[in-house]
């Protein structure tokens, strides 16, 4: 039985350059969103956890003093390295690391950061312990991840086709079950920000993953269900054309460290 981790290596490997290129991924506005909740003053040494293509720790670096970015994948890596070096950035680096095990002193950085992450992680809680330990106190602790619903049933629904979809995905996560873990992690949250604006046209998002017909269609029999009879609160919808949509719904949440 392969361990989680290698799970995640293989989905992210697979899906790195699509993942890299998709409108949910790059999107700036998106990017520029969640670094101003920052409140970046330039002097801050930052970790970016799960970097990916890089291109939060690249925005991140045109307003900290230093970056450095880890992920559990080397071809996402290589992506961020190439990407970065290619438009000169000095101040930012990359490395290898396992989020539940981070490679970091205590009190390391002022400001820890994760996008799109925690729905993969087997141990959210753990994450976020170790996101603040190599916080300092006082610092920032900022993640952003999609969220599910506050009724278990609907958000397992939406864990059904997401697990179909890609097998790194664990659990979606509700806003109070966050605001929990943040609060555990010895996080004072100061700033807390949903949004439905992410809208994933589901066939461009079947094949990010390279899923398999069998799985797709199982997926799109899922979510047309749940756009006619709204059993998740992800509101699947058709557009002028036919093509199925839904709302992948984000929070942004910020936490000080203090304790």
């Amino acid at each position: 039985m392969p361990q989680h981790n290698d799970v995640i290596r293989e989905s992210f490997t697979t899906q790195a350059q699509a993942f890299a290129a998709n409108p949910w991924v790059t999107d700036g506005d998106r990017i520029r969103r969640l670094v101003s909740v920052a409140r970046l003053a330039g002097h801050e040494r930052v970790l970016d956890i799960a970097t990916g293509p890089g291109y939060i720790a690249e925005a991140v670096a045109g307003a900290a003093r230093e970056v450095v970015g880890v992920d559990l994948t080397d071809a996402m890596l290589l992506i961020a390295k190439e990407r970065t070096a290619s438009r000169g950035l000095s101040n930012i680096s990359f490395r290898p690391a396992d989020a539940q095990n981070l490679p970091f002193d205590d009190a390391a950085f002022d400001v820890v950061v994760c996008r799109l992450t925690l729905h993969h992680l087997q141990q959210p809680l753990a994450v976020l312990r170790e996101m603040s330990r190599v916080c300092r106190v006082g610092g920032t602790v900022l993640a952003e991840d999609i969220y599910a619903s506050e009724h278990p049933a609907r958000a397992a629904y939406q864990d059904r086709w997401e697990i179909l979809r890609d097998p790194s995905h664990v659990r979606t996560l509700p806003v109070s079950e966050l605001l929990h873990f943040f609060r555990d992690a010895g996080l004072e949250t100061d700033f807390v920000s949903t949004a439905d604006d992410l809208t994933p046209e589901v066939e461009r998002w079947l094949a990010t993953t390279k899923v398999p017909p069998d799985r797709a269609a199982e997926i799109r029999r899922l979510l047309e269900a749940d756009r006619v009879h709204d059993l998740s609160g992800t509101l699947p919808f058709q557009d002028a054309t036919g093509k199925l949509f839904f709302h992948a719904r984000t929070v942004i949440l910020r936490g000080r460290k203090v304790s």
